[in-house]
Order: structure tokens, then C-alpha cells, then sequence
């Protein structure tokens, strides 16, 4: 897989640095599945019609 990039906007990136200064791994997982894991995009494969 390649390389990801992803754009967080201000509150994401605040939402970000406490969760990493916390170490809240719930709250990580959370973050991961509402924020980020919407925002990559899924390949399609080239025979879908």
C-alpha cells in the first residue's frame, strides 16, 4: 500500500494532540474510525461497472 495523506482540520488536530498526550486508547480508536478512515478514499477496481 502506498503512502496516505490526509487533511485534519483545527479541531481534528487539537482532538489529535490530546488524545496522543492522554495515550486514551479508546478514544484513539474513536478518532481513527469518525475522522480519518471516512477521509481515504477505497479503491475501485478497473473491471467495476
Amino acid at each position: 500500500m502506498g503512502k496516505v495523506f490526509i487533511v485534519l482540520d483545527e479541531e481534528e488536530q487539537m482532538k489529535l494532540e490530546r488524545i496522543c498526550l492522554d495515550k486514551e486508547r479508546e478514544e484513539a480508536l474513536e478518532f481513527i474510525l469518525k475522522h480519518v478512515a471516512p477521509k481515504l478514499k477505497k479503491p475501485v477496481p478497473c473491471l467495476a461497472g
